[in-house]
C-alpha cells in the first residue's frame, strides 16, 4: 500500500458490504482458534508433564524456554506489521527482507545468550545453551514465514501448520518424559515442534512468495516501519511478561504471583480476539485499499462484550474452574478483566495506524505506555501487592486507548462508548439481580446479566442481527 497516499478513513456504516467483513473475520475467526488450540495444547503439555516429572526439572525446562521466548519477541522488534502490510502485494519481496533482517539480528543475539545464561544461571541451565540457540534460530525464521502467510491471509494454513506441530509437541515430549528424559525430553519436544512449523511454513510460504530480498532502500524502510512499532510490541511485553517476573523482587509470595498469572492469562486470552482481528484486518485494508480497522474494532468489542460481563460479575465462578485455591484472586480477575475493552481498543488503533502509516503516534503509544506502567507499577504493588500490578495494567491500557481515540479515530468513539454502556448494564444487571435471589443462583444471574449487554449491543446497532447471521455462517464453514 502506498503510504503516501493512505485509504480512505472508512467510519462504519450499517450497510457496509459483508464480503469486506469476510475478507478479515473468518481469518480472524480462524487465528483466534489457532491461539485457543495451542494455548490449551500448551498447558495441557504442561500439567500432564508435570505429572511425570519432578517440579525441578519443569522449572528448569520452563526457564530455558521462556528466556528463549523473551529473546526471541526482542529479536522480532515490529517486523510482523511490514509483514502483514506488504505481502499481500504482487511482486513484494518483503518476505526475503525479513529474513534476512530477523536473520541477521537473531544471529548478533547469539553471544549474548551465553553471557545471559553464564551470568545469571547454574549448570542445570546451563547445558541447554544449544538447544536454547536452536530455539531460537526456529522461532525467529518461523515467525517471518508465520506473519508472511498472515500477511496474505492465510490463517487456515498457519492453524494446520500449528495443530500438527502441537501434536508433534505433545507425543515426543511426552514420550521422552516417561522415558526419564526429563527436561531435556520436554526442550527437545519444543525443538521438533518449531523444526516442523518452521520448515513447513517456510516451504509453503516459498509457494506464495519471492524469496529474494530488495534493495537498500528496502531494507532501511522495513527496518524503520519494525522500529516504529517495536515501543508498542516492547510495552506488552514488558505490560504483560516482566510484571510476573518482577513481582517476586518486590517481596510478593510464589503463591500470590500464581494466582496474579492465572488471571492474567485469562483477560490476556479473551482480549487475543481483538488481536487476532486487529492483525488480520492489516492484509485485507491493503488488498481493498480502504482501511478496515473500525470494522474489526466493532465486531472485537461486540463480540467480547458479554465475556467481560461474565469476568466481571463472577471472577470467581471462572477462578474456580481452574482451582479453589483460586478463587481469592477474584479482586485480581475483576480488575484486570476491565482492562479488556481498553486493550482491545488499543491493539485495534494500532493497526489501524499502520494501515494509515502514520508512525509518530505508534511511536509515542508504546513510550507512553511503558512509562506509565513502571511509574503506577512501582508505586501501587508495595501497597496493594498483586491488586496493584493488576490496576497498574489498567491504567496503562485506559490512557493508551483513550490517547489513541483522540488522535486517531474519534469516529468510532459511539461504538466504543455503546460497549462500554453495554458492559456496565449488564454487570449493574447482575449485582442487582445476585442481592435480590441470592448467590447462589449464579446461572439465573448471569444469563440476565448477559443478556442485558447483547440487548444494549444489538439495540444500538454496535452489531446487527445481520452480522450475527454472517458471523454464524463463518463459523459453520470454517473449514
Amino acid at each position: 500500500m502506498n503510504q503516501d497516499k493512505p485509504p480512505a478513513d472508512s467510519n462504519v456504516k450499517e450497510n457496509i458490504n459483508t464480503i469486506s467483513h469476510k475478507d478479515f473475520v473468518k481469518p480472524g475467526l480462524l487465528l483466534f482458534l489457532d491461539i485457543i488450540i495451542v494455548s490449551i495444547g500448551s498447558w495441557a503439555y504442561w500439567l500432564v508433564a508435570s505429572k511425570l516429572t519432578t517440579a525441578s526439572e519443569i522449572g528448569i525446562a520452563i526457564t530455558v524456554y521462556s528466556l528463549v521466548m523473551l529473546i526471541t519477541t526482542i529479536t522480532q522488534l515490529g517486523l510482523e506489521y511490514p509483514l502483514l502490510k506488504k505481502s499481500s502485494i504482487s511482486g513484494s519481496r518483503i518476505v526475503g527482507t525479513c529474513l534476512i533482517i530477523e536473520l541477521v539480528i537473531t544471529l548478533v543475539s547469539i553471544p549474548f545468550v551465553f553471557i545471559i545464561l553464564n551470568a545469571f544461571y547454574d549448570d542445570s541451565i546451563k547445558r541447554f545453551a544449544w538447544i536454547s540457540i536452536g530455539l531460537l534460530i526456529l522461532a525467529s525464521l518461523g515467525f517471518v514465514a508465520r506473519f508472511g502467510l498472515l500477511g496474505i491471509s492465510d490463517s487456515k494454513t498457519v492453524l494446520i501448520i500449528d495443530t500438527i506441530g502441537l501434536g508433534i509437541k505433545l507425543s515426543t515430549g511426552l514420550l521422552l518424559v516417561y522415558m526419564s528424559f526429563g527436561a531435556l525430553g520436554m526442550l527437545l519436544a519444543y525443538l521438533f515442534d518449531f523444526l516442523f512449523v518452521t520448515c513447513v511454513a517456510l516451504l509453503v510460504a516459498k509457494k506464495s512468495f519471492s524469496f529474494g530480498f530488495g534493495n537498500i532502500k528496502d531494507f532501511l524502510e522495513t527496518i524503520k516501519d519494525a522500529l516504529i512499532n517495536t515501543p508498542a510490541k516492547y510495552s506488552k511485553m514488558i505490560v504483560i511478561n516482566l510484571s510476573i517476573v518482577v513481582l517476586p523482587l518486590l517481596n510478593i509470595s510464589s503463591s500470590e504471583v500464581g494466582i496474579f498469572y492465572i488471571a492474567l492469562t485469562i483477560s490476556v486470552f479473551v482480549t487475543s480476539f481483538a488481536s487476532s482481528m486487529a492483525y488480520m484486518v492489516i492484509p485485507s485494508s491493503s488488498i481493498k485499499s480502504r482501511d478496515l480497522s473500525s470494522e474489526s474494532l466493532r465486531f472485537s468489542l461486540s463480540l467480547i462484550t458479554p465475556i467481560v460481563v461474565l469476568l466481571l460479575v463472577a471472577p470467581r465462578s471462572v477462578l474456580s474452574l481452574v482451582g479453589p485455591e483460586y478463587e481469592s484472586g477474584q479482586n485480581l480477575l475483576f480488575v484486570l478483566a476491565m482492562t479488556i475493552i481498553p486493550s482491545s481498543i488499543t491493539i485495534n488503533m494500532i493497526s489501524k495506524l499502520n494501515t494509515l502509516g502514520k508512525s509518530k503516534p505508534l511511536v509515542i503509544t508504546g513510550v507512553v505506555q511503558i512509562v506509565t506502567f513502571f511509574i503506577f507499577f512501582l508505586i501501587l504493588v508495595p501497597i496493594y501487592e498483586t491488586v496493584g500490578a493488576a490496576i497498574s495494567i489498567l491504567v496503562v491500557y485506559v490512557i493508551s486507548s483513550i490517547l489513541l481515540i483522540i488522535v486517531t479515530d474519534r469516529g468510532s468513539l459511539k461504538y466504543i462508548l455503546f460497549t462500554c454502556v453495554s458492559v456496565l448494564a449488564g454487570s449493574i444487571t447482575g449485582y442487582i439481580i445476585s442481592i435480590i435471589v441470592g448467590y447462589e443462583q449464579q446461572f439465573l444471574v448471569l444469563i440476565s446479566s448477559i443478556a442485558v449487554s447483547i440487548g444494549i449491543i444489538l439495540a444500538s446497532k454496535n452489531l446487527t442481527i445481520i452480522d450475527l447471521k454472517f458471523l454464524l455462517k463463518e463459523i459453520l464453514h470454517m473449514r
